[in-house]
Parts: structure tokens; C-alpha cells; sequence
């Protein structure tokens, strides 16, 4: 019996340390035009971290990084933005546009189990009234991802204030998120594409290419 825990016990590490890599597709201006400008993004996660790919734009934060590595390709230019100012920026770029979205803070429903794409997944249910409510599904089939949970923590903060109060007590990894009101029915705002125990580009996703040129301004890689 003592051998069998320690066996456990040294198998903790490798375990905890699996290579995976999750790929998501996020279309934030399915339901907020304002960010329509960014396009659908897709969304890469691996144990060390996550990276972002956008229509012209591509990001990456590794795990414990207090900042977001924000990359213009075609200009070889990047900036490292805090994750502190992920909210305030997002707040800026909606302007009065946003004003709604802020207004509004759900109330979180009892978990559900069921499946997304075939993976174990929980429903987490935040509703806004008789007619409007969001379904956010999470999995437990890979650890809790560190920064891509803070990094959605935040763009939530920075769309609905009162909605990131509620949510950020739902664990797991999200991947599937659904919107449901009276003017957006059955919205992606969130879906998987595919989970892989792999992840060769791991390192390579995580690090910022050759070339490129630090700038001041993340307003200057909007434009």
C-alpha cells in the first residue's frame, strides 16, 4: 500500500505537466459590433499559456506573465499590455456603444452536466431575465488554465462589469459559451474546435518572432 501512494505521489508531476492544446473560436461581434474590427479570433491554449490570432492582430501570455504580448504581423510591431488594463481597454474601444452590456448583472443558475463535442462539460447558466441568459460550458478534462482564465476574466470585466462579478466563480476551462436574448438567439460567442493531448508548437506559439519592433502605443496597432 505504501509503495502504491508513492508511485501516486511521483506520478503527480507528469500528470499535472501533460502537454495539451485546446483550440477555440471566439466571434465577439456576433454580438458586439464594436468589436467587429478584431473579426472571429481564434484561440489557442496550452499548458504554459495561451495565444490569440485575430484578423490582424495576434497576442500571446504565458502563465504567471502580468502582461499580453500584442503583435501587429504585417507591421513587425508589438507592445506588452498589462493584463490590469485588458478591462479599461476594452471599456474605451466600446465607448457609449458598451453602456448596456455594463448595466447588466446575471444571476447564476445550479451546474448542469453534459458533453460538448464529445468531451465531459458542465453548464454554467447566467441569466438576465425571463428572456435572456448566456450558457457558458467548461471542462474538467484538462487542468484550469491560468492565464487564459484570467485573460477571459478580464475582456468579461471590460464588457459587462456586473457579469465578471458572477462569473468568476465558475471553474473549469470554458468552451463553449452561448448567448440567448430576445434580439440574439442560440449565439456562438464561443465554440471548440479540438482538444489534442499534443502540443510540438507549444513553445513556438508562446514566443514573440524575429523582427519585430517594440512600440509606446497599443492605439498605434489599432489603427
Amino acid at each position: 500500500m505504501l509503495r502504491l501512494l508513492l508511485a501516486l505521489f511521483l506520478a503527480l508531476p507528469a500528470l499535472a505537466a501533460q502537454p495539451y492544446h485546446l483550440e477555440l473560436e471566439a466571434s465577439p461581434a456576433s454580438a458586439f459590433p464594436y468589436l467587429g474590427k478584431f473579426g472571429a479570433v481564434e484561440i489557442h491554449a496550452y499548458a504554459g499559456g495561451v495565444r490569440a490570432e485575430a484578423l490582424w492582430l495576434n497576442a500571446f501570455s504565458r502563465n504567471g506573465d502580468a502582461a499580453v504580448t500584442v503583435m501587429n504581423p504585417l507591421a513587425r510591431m508589438y507592445v506588452d499590455v498589462p493584463v490590469r488594463d485588458v478591462a479599461p481597454t476594452l471599456m474605451k474601444i466600446s465607448g457609449s456603444a458598451g453602456a448596456l452590456e455594463r448595466s447588466l448583472a446575471p444571476i447564476l443558475e445550479p451546474p448542469v452536466k453534459g458533453t460538448v463535442g464529445g468531451i465531459a462539460a458542465t453548464r454554467h447558466r447566467l441569466v438576465y431575465g425571463p428572456t435572456g441568459w448566456i450558457d457558458v460550458w467548461t471542462t474538467n478534462a484538462i487542468p484550469e488554465n491560468q492565464q487564459l482564465r484570467l485573460l477571459v476574466d478580464e475582456i468579461v470585466r471590460g464588457i459587462s462589469p456586473g457579469t465578471a462579478n458572477v462569473s468568476r466563480v465558475i471553474r473549469g476551462t470554458p468552451i463553449y459559451v452561448e448567448l440567448n436574448f430576445r434580439r440574439f438567439r442560440k449565439v456562438q460567442l464561443l465554440k471548440l474546435k479540438k482538444l489534442t493531448f499534443a502540443a510540438d508548437d507549444e513553445k513556438d506559439a508562446l514566443t514573440l518572432g524575429s523582427f519585430y519592433i517594440r512600440h509606446a502605443l497599443l492605439e498605434k496597432l489599432l489603427e
